[in-house]
């Protein structure tokens, strides 16, 4: 076993022994939680060293696993700031046989990979095996290896590590030191002050946010708010007593709907406390949301990243995609878009995303924008927006049976590396089995195009209608005839193929499909009972959705009866009214929130793609204000726009572009594969208290408040991926924000 040098080493070029050797402090993690395999492969297993100090990990099947398992073990330590490494050692099995050249593991440390340690003269400690992806292994043979970690690393969390495939995998960690050189940390900070970076309307609410950061012991800061060319305010930030439980932190709010004057302004709070800087935040006011527009643009063009058609040459296999279950059966399914940071195309998710900007073109299409750029396929003579959505509405299409039933989704038995890029991706697509979730939203998104693309300028659009109505109808001969729900498997042999998108209550699905069928049908407004079943849903939380998301659809049923136009005038004033009651509440909620939000998630959390939760409640606002012409619903719907462009605990404006302040690194193989440079208009995903599935990334983050688990790390798929529905919700939201200003007094 090879020995561990001294602590004496250079750091990245600079003398971390510069201080005596007898000051380093080591900090030896001790281990009491059994190693769980975070991805669920069931073939690696974890143990606990009886002394406690590191752990063992072993298959439990002799034959060769070509595969990746994730695993975490909590070792909670606070440090001091300064200098860092973090030694471990290591044995290898006697039986163990690396299939991945000589790679064992990928070490991490509170879900990231830390830097080799190098000594003194420069020399790295050891060379990592890198894989394709760029990632580095630590390589199969016994030893110590050591790792720089931050200086300002404060809470060590926990250990985590990625096996590479092996046969008779066996691997003993054990030993495992951090060895801190303390200093005393002098860095000065800005003030946590938040605030839209784009600007104020002035008819809207405008306020900022000052946090305290933990070390802050004044509870109370001067600030001024400057005008300029104009007067100034002089008033004070008081700490809350008690810290906000999304954030937790204690803050306080500053509001300046006084003043009327558009223009420039400035907040500025002076240097307190120590260690903070003198800070200043500057914003326009002015009479309409003009960079929105931007915005909005960005959000329909960034669907060309997601468009299969965009990267010629791509997935050829697709056109012999395997049907799962049969032993030579195959089916065309190229086109559409891919679905998240992966290749897969699901067609619960791909319904849900066109059906929002399906419904605003029904309802009011003057809101959608006259041009998308870039479009892969553009008919100029074609709206627009029916331009984009035709892409995957037509790859929908291919994946109905001739039963009417449809196929759930399509994907690969296994996630490609972050790395590839579509062309690299050559696995084998599965069409997975039919469900009624997916046949339900199929159905009913056929029903919406065929209404939509009868109100398109271009004839192929009007036969293009039939086709849509036709498939709509075997979908829905399908589900009479089986009443009861169908739904697919998590796994097949213990394989994911993909996200599952799996629902185990159909009924909300079904509502929607039996609603969309009357836009084809404009002398049936539906019967008594479907109006009772849609009235009874404004008595529930949420209109029945505990988050409207691609899961739960009862809000697309109840938005598309009310935009109806065979609807009797005084059921839709008694449904409308109905949904305003069930908003008020949560208006009164969103009026006390310190970021402008009704709901991000169950309860007070935040969903997995929390932006496209609040992005999706600011388009059910809009529709309402649309229905109803009450400002109240438009005002609600602006007050959200602020925590997207920097309002909230990060600072963050949460789409991809050039801005520093702007998402820098998604989970988006076309990004992190150098197919795509720096698109623009991309969404995060955001903030998610909900769960991780293995994201070692935000896995520091997740105990904490629920506004906080976040990362702008390629590797976290449960906070930073992009995925059509957000991105939907996020341009449809946009369109209606900016269109529906156009049309107030």
């Amino acid at each position: 076993m090879r020995t561990a040098m001294l602590l004496l080493c250079l750091l990245g070029g600079s003398l971390a022994a510069q201080a005596p050797a007898d000051s380093a402090e080591r900090y030896p993690l001790s281990f009491y939680q059994t190693p769980e395999p975070g991805w669920s492969k069931l073939r690696l297993e974890g143990e606990v060293l009886p002394d406690n100090t590191g752990f063992r990990i072993h298959d439990i099947e002799a034959d060769a696993f070509d595969d990746a398992e994730q695993f975490r073990v909590d070792s909670i330590q606070t440090l001091p700031y300064g200098d860092k490494l973090i030694s471990v050692t290591v044995e290898v099995g006697a039986d163990h046989v690396p299939l991945w050249d000589n790679k064992l593991l990928q070490f991490q440390v509170n879900g990231r990979e830390p830097e080799v340690w190098v000594d003194a003269d420069g020399t790295p400690d050891f060379e990592l095996d890198m894989g394709g992806d760029g990632k580095g292994f630590i390589p199969a043979e016994d030893g110590t290896y050591r790792f720089r970690l931050d200086k300002g690393l404060e809470d060590l969390r926990f250990i985590s590590f990625m096996t590479a495939g092996a046969e008779q995998y066996d691997a003993t960690l054990r030993d495992i030191e951090v060895t801190v050189w303390p200093e005393e940390d002098t860095r000065p900070r800005d003030y946590l002050l938040f605030y839209n970076r784009l600007g104020y309307v002035e008819d809207q609410r405008r306020w900022v946010v000052l946090e305290w950061q933990e070390d802050l012991e004044v509870d109370a800061l001067p600030v001024t708010l400057r005008r300029a060319g104009g007067s100034e305010d002089n008033t004070r930030f008081e700490a809350s007593a008690e810290p906000y439980a999304g954030s937790g932190r204690r803050q306080d709010l500053l509001d300046f709907g006084h003043r009327e004057e558009t223009g420039f302004y400035t907040v500025i709070v002076p240097e307190a406390g120590g260690r903070t800087r003198h800070t200043t935040a500057t914003f326009q006011v002015r009479e309409f949301p003009e960079p929105y527009l931007e915005h909005r643009d960005q959000a329909w063009g960034a669907f060309h990243y997601v468009d299969s058609a965009a990267y010629e040459g791509a997935h050829e296999q697709d056109a012999r995609a395997r049907v799962f279950g049969t032993d030579s059966e195959t089916m065309d399914i190229r086109g559409g878009w891919y679905d998240a940071g992966d290749y897969g195309k699901y067609v619960v998710n791909g319904a849900w995303t066109v059906a929002l900007p399906l419904l605003t073109w029904l309802m009011v299409p003057e809101v959608l924008p006259e041009e998308i750029e870039p479009l892969a396929d553009r008919n100029p003579e074609r709206p627009a927006t029916l331009d984009l959505l035709k892409q995957e509405l037509d790859w929908l299409l291919t994946m109905q049976r001739d039963d009417g039933a449809v196929h759930h989704k399509a994907a690969s038995a296994a996630w490609p590396p972050l790395t590839d890029s579509p062309l690299d991706d050559d696995r084998i697509k599965w069409v997975m089995p039919i469900s009624t979730t997916a046949t339900a939203n199929f159905s009913s998104v056929m029903y919406m195009a065929a209404a939509a693309y009868r109100q398109s300028p271009l004839s192929e659009d009007h036969a293009q209608a039939d086709v849509y109505e036709a498939a709509a109808d075997e979908a829905r001969a399908f589900l009479l005839a089986h009443p009861d729900m169908i739904m697919i498997e998590d796994r097949y042999d213990n394989i994911e193929y993909g996200g599952p998108y799996a629902d185990y209550d159909d009924t909300d699905e079904r509502l929607w499909a039996e609603v969309a069928r009357l836009w084809v049908e404009p002398d049936d407004a539906g019967s008594a009972a479907l109006f009772a079943r849609l009235l009874a849903l404004t008595e529930e939380p949420r209109l029945g959705d505990a988050v409207p998301d691609w899961r739960h659809v009862n809000f697309l049923a109840l938005f598309n009866y009310l935009a109806l136009p065979q609807v009797d005038a005084e059921q839709r004033a008694q449904l409308l009214a109905a949904v305003e009651d069930n908003f008020r509440p949560l208006r009164q909620d969103q009026l006390a929130h310190p970021y402008g939000l009704m709901y991000a998630g169950l309860e007070d959390g935040f969903d997995w793609g929390s932006n496209g939760v609040i992005a999706t409640v600011g388009s059910q606002l809009l529709w309402l204000h649309h229905l109803t012409g009450e400002p109240e619903w438009y005002d609600a719907a602006f007050d959200m726009s602020h925590w997207f462009f920097g309002l909230n605990p990060h600072g963050m404006i949460w789409t991809t572009g050039l801005s520093r302040h702007q998402v820098q690194a998604p989970h988006f193989r076309p990004w992190v594969s150098g197919t795509v440079s720096n698109p623009q208009g991309l969404i995060a995903g955001g903030p998610n208290s909900y769960e991780l599935k293995g994201d070692m990334a935000a896995q520091p983050y997740f105990d904490g408040p629920p506004m906080m688990v976040y990362t702008d790390h390629q590797d976290s798929w449960a906070t930073n991926e992009i995925a059509i529905n957000w991105q939907a919700a996020w341009a449809n939201y946009l369109s209606l924000l900016t269109g529906l200003s156009e049309q107030r007094p």
